[in-house]
């Protein structure tokens, strides 16, 4: 910096490198003007952005072989899971007519009008196609094959799903007379579970006698079992305590095989023709808060990742006295 004899300070005059690049940015600002660049610069400025080789350099595919390759990726999955895929995979196929199509060109708009036209009857069944049809696109998008999923842009329905209330102590009576019977008596320990331990009809058909620990007074649900992967011990109960007594084979199921038509057969020789799904876990989760009165407790029973589902869906304590709660859990 230097001081002229006016007193001003007058900045260093530029090197002879930076006059340089001066001189340079000034012919710059001139071509944009003119419509034209530089030679010196046309080769940074105009040159295309190398490609990104590791996502999105494969060839697009045909849906269906996209479709195949999402089922394979999930071939591990538990043998109902991938029946209820194939479901909703083959009519997706179906009403689509996308075999042969590049998965690429398949819009947001195509996917919104096979949904609303095929699968709009329930939002739960809409649900459903939506995920399905989601993961086949987000596998591709993996893969390569294609740069977006045409299904993000389709909004969920919201779920209304009806008030389940729990069984009174006169059905559940019911209940346990009918696995009593001669036919249904490979019914009753898998009654038992379902009704004091709030064990799923999914869980049930997966459970085998040696889950039932006699000195620990608990059923385990390790993640082989349970439905959302978790492991939880849950104590033996009222009427599931019957289950200590009860000797089979460790290996051998605790629900019968025909188990759909049995439970079919049990509800209806109890007299209970209107039947509302997961009724018994609905009713072990609103006996269990009202004689416990601890929700963590439950949402740990449950094998509930948190108290969200318990509070909104699962709790009805309407017509639940304390007193019956006390008879429940000392049901035999």
């Amino acid at each position: 910096m230097t001081t002229t004899a006016s007193g001003f300070t007058q900045p260093p005059l530029p090197q002879p490198h930076e006059q340089e690049l001066v001189s340079l940015f000034l012919k710059f600002i001139r071509s944009i003007r003119d419509q034209q660049l530089p030679d010196s610069l046309s080769s940074v400025c105009l040159s295309p952005a190398p490609r990104n080789h590791a996502h999105g350099a494969q060839e697009s595919t045909t849906f269906i072989r996209a479709l195949q390759a999402s089922l394979n990726a999930r071939k591990h999955r538990r043998p109902s899971t991938l029946a209820d895929l194939r479901s909703y995979t083959t009519r997706i196929l179906k009403f689509s007519r996308w075999e042969e199509r590049d998965i690429r060109s398949i819009s947001c708009r195509e996917c919104r009008n096979l949904l609303n036209t095929h699968f709009g009857k329930s939002a739960h069944i809409f649900g459903k196609a939506r995920t399905v049809l989601h993961s086949i696109f987000s596998h591709a998008e993996r893969q390569g094959w294609c740069e977006h999923n045409p299904v993000d842009g389709i909004d969920t329905r919201p779920l209304y799903e009806e008030k389940i209330r729990a069984l009174t102590l006169k059905e559940i009576r019911a209940l346990m007379e009918a696995a009593d019977t001669e036919n249904l008596r490979d019914m009753d320990a898998a009654l038992r579970l379902m009704l004091w331990c709030g064990v799923r009809p999914g869980e049930m058909q997966r459970l085998k006698w040696r889950d039932i620990d006699r000195r620990e007074n608990c059923v385990y649900i390790d993640s082989n079992a349970s439905k959302t992967g978790g492991t939880r011990a849950i104590p033996l109960r009222g009427a599931a305590r019957k289950l200590r007594r009860m000797q089979f084979p460790p290996e051998e199921r605790i629900a019968p095989r025909n188990w759909l038509r049995q439970w079919a057969r049990l509800r209806r020789r109890a007299g209970l023709l209107h039947w509302q799904r997961d009724a018994l876990r609905h009713t072990f989760a609103s006996f269990h808060l009202k004689y416990f009165h601890n929700l963590y407790l439950l949402q740990e029973e449950m094998g509930h990742r948190d108290s969200h589902l318990l509070r909104t869906r699962y709790l009805n304590l309407r017509n639940i006295s304390a007193r019956g709660a006390h008879v429940f859990f000392n049901m035999e």
